[in-house]
């Protein structure tokens, strides 16, 4: 009996073995299911937290650090853990390889259409884009809604050689964060027209002269300089400083008004024909019209027949008279 016992016992032992190395087996290849899954998820965003500082850099050197819609939900996430997170102040935006942000992925936006990368950026519509400060270090490209994202930001340390425009217009792009509103704002009507109708490209120095940056910094400085304004912010009471700053925002921004609301709709009634010249826009980048910020070119101008007619220009030649008295010293002269 005692012999039947102890093998009861130990058979009970192996089994209780084996469940619990079953069970560990199991734990760890759920566990690197989990780790394989989680490196298989895009990381277009770097984030690096410096005590209070938080820095969101933009990693997709390959097309300019261009905004495709994972990357616009990695930066969601981030503003949202950032706006979560007491002991975080300032977040600076800046872009991995020298470039701030070349706006809308192309590729994406020919595959999925304009709408689905709107709706990706709902984020970086709100206004103010956070409650807490933000800054933009921007260095190379931030052009379209890369310009756009720097100017939702409440600061600008950008760089001279930095290259600022609505590169959108030259395919019918409209502005999808609230750049003109923004743009406005910040230089007066007059000057944003300018750059909205025209969409040309302007450098950081005339970015820094037309009033958008806070501070103008020299070429690979612009994040460091950034840091070094978010290090002077942060030791000032929060409270008082983000009711200052949304007072300023709200009251520029948001106007309560019936006519901002009629505007709203008629932007939107606006927007379906702007997908439509989107398609056509996008057909002419593909073939290579428009790119590296060219504007020639956009469109075919087809010559009238006056102006390729060659001009023909009438010399008449006068004969001098041999009979003439010569003047002294000189030659007789032919005249046309």
């Amino acid at each position: 009996m005692r012999l039947l016992a102890r093998k009861l016992v130990n058979c009970s032992k192996l089994s209780f073995t084996r469940i619990c190395a079953g069970r560990q087996y199991s734990k760890e290849v759920k566990k690197d299911e989990k780790e394989n899954k989680l490196e298989n998820i895009p990381r277009n965003v770097i984030v690096e937290r410096y005590g209070e500082i938080v820095t969101l850099n933009i990693d997709r050197q390959i097309t300019r650090n261009s905004l495709d819609i994972v990357t616009l939900r990695e930066i969601e996430a981030v503003i949202e853990e950032f706006d979560k997170d007491e002991k975080a102040k300032v977040l600076v935006f800046h872009g991995e390889g020298g470039s701030f942000c070349s706006g809308y992925d192309v590729d994406e936006l020919e595959e999925t259409g304009y709408n689905a990368l709107f709706d990706a950026s709902a984020r970086l519509r709100r206004r103010p884009m956070c409650d807490k400060v933000t800054i933009a270090a921007i260095s190379g490209y931030a052009v379209a809604e890369g310009f756009e994202l720097a100017l939702a930001c409440d600061l600008r340390v950008i760089e001279d050689t930095a290259i600022l425009g609505c590169l959108g217009r030259r395919f019918g792009v409209p502005l999808g964060l609230l750049g003109g509103r923004r743009l406005t704002a910040l230089i007066g009507l007059s000057r944003a027209l300018d750059l909205l109708i025209t969409g040309r490209q302007i450098t950081g120095v005339e970015a820094h002269e037309k009033g958008l940056a806070a501070k103008l910094t020299t070429t690979g400085t612009a994040l460091g300089e950034a840091i070094k304004l978010a290090k002077s912010i942060v030791k000032f009471p929060q409270a008082a400083l983000m009711m200052d700053k949304l007072q300023a925002v709200n009251s520029t921004l948001n106007p309560n008004s019936e006519d901002s609301m009629r505007d709203e709709a008629h932007a939107q009634i606006l927007l379906g024909q702007a997908v439509e010249d989107i398609k056509e826009g996008l057909q002419k980048f593909q073939s290579g019209i428009g790119r590296h910020g060219k504007f020639y070119k956009l469109t075919e101008v087809p010559m009238k027949d006056w102006e390729l007619e060659d001009s023909v220009e009438e010399v008449t030649v006068i004969e001098a008279d041999p009979d003439a008295p010569k003047e002294d010293g000189k030659e007789d002269k032919k005249k046309k």
